[in-house]
């Protein structure tokens, strides 16, 4: 059985360290360091190869999870499939390759190794990545080469931990699915040895791929009852990248007759890597009453303004102050002292006011005076006292609604209190 030649420790932090070769190829390629950053939706996975122990050929065909073909080509024969311990078999031993993973090993039949490794990728991507590690125990420097055919797209190094732990190297490229190869090294490592620098693993390749695709969470928002020209509290739409191409954000905005009731903020990253996030705060701010509607438009790479985010809400130019009233606990049979509402018209024009009621389970456990008429001039305010006078003990519950034609009608304020 073959196995890794040394078990590492935790020792140190990784270092990263970038270089990046000139070309006359203008896309804007960048380095990844985790798979985390890497947002892959598509894997190369080595378990397709063979099982644990499996020789290959200097030459290889694989297929990603999402159908990319993949040629593989190594310097020589008899590199190996390996399964990482502690699974059973397995032949690679040490620490940051997950248990059980099935690996791609340069080894050879001598001392040293059949690295680098070449992959060819039938479909054009845009990143790919994998934690890599070398076979000889201590710290070692991973590189990772992108091309577009002939044309080399950047060239990055990664610098491992001191005790060579298995360290995560890949690209994205910012511009297009552009990246038709990938080449991955050890360049330096422990002993300086030049020959045992070709020998490594790397494990399951990390992909890129396809076309930028936007989500959203949710995919629609409603404000309920506000105030004309008051804002509401931000509600949150999370946008996410789920394909495998940067999203380039052209615009964002409200669509719609009712565009200017609602305001966006936003801080997301241009463009957005495949698999982030970043957060849209959504608030209303009506200018009339009455249901107002709108939508988010995103112009990006993905298209122009799609998908669309429903917005909805009411204004309303009148309203009630507090929207709800607690009464302390009352002996059955016993009135309370009075609490007041206060109820305003904010609007331009006089408000008819149609009825000022109490409903509810246990309505008749509360009462109320009211210097409300049928009509509210603009800017004008009327109230309502409301005693608590409980009918039986425990929790008792009602609301106090008003209904009129400023918008958002019925208003409601809640009723609450506990017979003892």
């Amino acid at each position: 059985m073959l196995s890794h030649s040394c078990f590492y420790r935790l020792c140190g932090l990784m270092v990263v360290s970038l270089f990046m070769t000139s070309a006359a190829w203008a896309d804007n390629v960048v380095l990844v360091t985790s798979r985390t950053g890497q947002g892959a939706n598509d894997f190369v996975l080595w378990s397709q190869l063979g099982a644990d122990a499996t020789l290959l050929g200097s030459s290889f065909n694989a297929t990603s999870v999402g159908g990319v073909a993949v040629s593989g080509t190594l310097a020589n024969v008899n590199s190996v499939i390996s399964v990482v311990c502690a699974a059973s078999p397995c032949s690679w031993t040490g620490s940051g390759f997950a248990p059980a993973d099935s690996l791609l090993w340069t080894s050879d039949a001598g001392n040293s190794g059949n690295g680098p490794v070449t992959l060819v990728f039938g479909t054009s991507i845009t990143g790919a990545g994998a934690l890599i590690q070398a076979n000889a125990p201590g710290q070692f420097t991973a590189q990772i080469q992108a091309f577009n055919g002939a044309n080399i797209l950047g060239t990055f190094t990664v610098t491992s931990d001191v005790a060579g732990d298995a360290t995560y190297i890949g690209v994205q490229d910012q511009t297009g699915a552009n990246i038709t190869k990938v080449v991955f090294s050890i360049t330096t490592c422990a002993p300086v040895d030049s020959s045992s620098c070709t020998d490594f693993a790397i494990d399951t390749v990390n992909l890129n791929s396809g076309a930028a695709l936007p989500s959203f969470s949710p995919r629609s928002l409603f404000f309920g009852t506000q105030l004309v020209g008051a804002t509401s509290a931000p509600s949150v739409v999370v946008m996410a990248n789920i394909g495998g191409a940067f999203l380039s954000i052209n615009s964002i905005g409200t669509l719609g007759a009712n565009s200017g009731d609602f305001g966006i903020s936003q801080s997301c990253p241009n463009p957005l890597a495949p698999g982030g996030i970043c957060q849209l705060n959504v608030t209303f701010t009506p200018t009339a009453a009455g249901p107002r509607k709108s939508s988010i438009g995103i112009n990006s790479s993905a298209g122009g303004n799609l998908p669309a985010i429903i917005l909805t809400g009411v204004g309303t130019s009148g309203g009630p102050s507090p929207t709800n009233l607690t009464f302390s606990s009352q002996v059955v049979g016993t009135s309370s002292a009075a609490q007041v509402v206060t109820f305003t018209n904010k609007g331009g024009g006089t408000m008819n006011l149609w009825q000022v009621a109490i409903l509810g389970a246990n309505a008749g456990d509360f009462s109320m005076t009211s210097t409300c008429g049928s009509t509210l001039g603009a800017g004008a305010n009327c109230t309502v006292s409301v005693t608590f006078k409980p009918t039986a003990t425990g929790a008792r519950a009602a609301s106090l609604l008003f209904s009129d034609d400023g918008g958002g009608s019925p208003q409601a304020v809640a009723l609450s209190g506990t017979g003892s």
